[in-house]
């Protein structure tokens, strides 16, 4: 997404990121791993450290089988509230169902949890919600999955305009197979009629230089550091529940941020990854444009609509059913600004109004 921003091209519906209810929290290297919701279509329920099956509260029509960002908001509150453990989770337990039922619609889970030490059969497992998908990316032409950059085209899960506010799980495999033959079909057709670009070379030695000039950089921070710093700046506040003044904060958060990459110094070269640090640092980069397009369209976007929340503006407004959609100025700076929804297409509309049901055993 940030080499199509940078290239030129429009980025779309960015503030929509879906928050999975349950991921894992222990052992470190396995945080956020995902605890499939195959468990929960099996039976499993969420409780608090106080017991209390707290779905009921929030959700008492569908309980733990209601929407992916009503869960994860659930859990989110109870952890938040102090209901959760002290480790920042809340459990999920499908030990009332029988053991051999468990075993065979649930094996990748039981194979997961056994590592480490837990029969999911007997005991609950502690989840937290973790960031899982952006329905936002590049804006396409979904004709032909053309950007605006001439020559430039996206499809699967760096594009935008598929799933709309909240992306229904296995929707995203299918995109990729749709769009990748849309394209494939389209350039058939397309590819020798693109102009011809001759390599920029007075841009290339510009790029190569920048690239040794990161490489011999003496500032203090190092990227992995930063990466860190900045994950835990975006989920304090642009995670599963917004505020503006959160927002607001979390934007002077990134200048801040970008201020300490001007001085970054690269990580020596190891000699199992000899451009680990050089990689750490562009990734880092790309995470910036990232973060920054999905903190100003949040606040940008006064309204809570699909896995988009604003505590501050809780109610879906009807005024805001349109895109935000961001590029970089004649200045390098993020412009923002916003387009009506497309109408939905009468055989897609009628398909969306089929009574459809999930087997969640297919899940696993």
């Amino acid at each position: 997404m940030a080499l199509a921003y940078e290239a030129g091209a429009a980025l779309k519906d960015m503030e929509f990121v879906q928050f999975h209810p349950t991921g894992m929290v222990e052992p470190e290297e396995m945080d956020g791993r995902l605890v499939t919701e195959a468990v929960r279509g099996e039976g499993g329920r969420l409780y608090n450290a106080e017991g209390e099956r707290y779905m009921e509260r929030y959700s008492p029509e569908h309980m733990e089988l209601d929407a992916r960002d009503v869960v994860a908001r659930a859990n989110y509150r109870e952890i938040r509230e102090g209901r959760g453990t002290p480790d920042g989770a809340v459990f999920l337990d499908v030990s009332h169902r029988d053991p051999e039922y468990v075993r065979e619609r649930l094996p990748n889970m039981v194979e997961q949890f056994a590592e480490l030490g837990v029969d999911i059969t007997k005991d609950p497992m502690k989840v937290s919600p973790t960031a899982h998908y952006g329905m936002g990316g590049i804006e396409v032409d979904p004709r032909n999955c053309a950007t605006a950059v001439e020559g430039l085209y996206a499809v699967g899960e760096s594009a935008a305009g598929v799933h709309g506010a909240n992306r229904l799980g296995g929707n995203s495999l299918a995109e990729t197979v749709v769009f990748g033959k849309i394209l494939g079909e389209h350039l058939v057709d397309a590819l020798d009629r693109l102009p011809y670009v001759p390599v920029d070379r007075a841009a290339a030695r510009e790029h190569f230089a920048a690239l040794g000039a990161l490489r011999s950089g003496t500032g203090p921070a190092e990227a992995e550091e930063l990466i860190h710093e900045l994950r835990d700046l975006v989920w304090d506040h642009a995670g599963i529940v917004r505020t503006g003044e959160e927002l607001r904060e979390g934007i002077e958060g990134l200048r801040r941020v970008e201020d300490r990459v001007r001085g970054l110094q690269v990580r020596d070269a190891s000699s199992d990854r000899p451009a680990q640090g050089l990689e750490s640092a562009l990734n880092l980069r790309a995470m910036l444009v990232a973060a920054e397009a999905v903190m100003r369209g949040a606040l940008l976007r006064e309204e809570s609509r699909g896995a988009h929340h604003r505590e501050d503006f809780p109610e879906e407004s009807e005024a805001w059913r349109k895109n935000v959609l961001c590029a970089r100025d004649g200045g390098g700076g993020m412009h923002l600004w916003t387009e009506p929804v497309a109408g939905v297409p009468e055989r897609i509309q009628k398909a969306l109004d089929e009574d459809y049901s999930l087997d969640y055993h297919y899940l696993e």
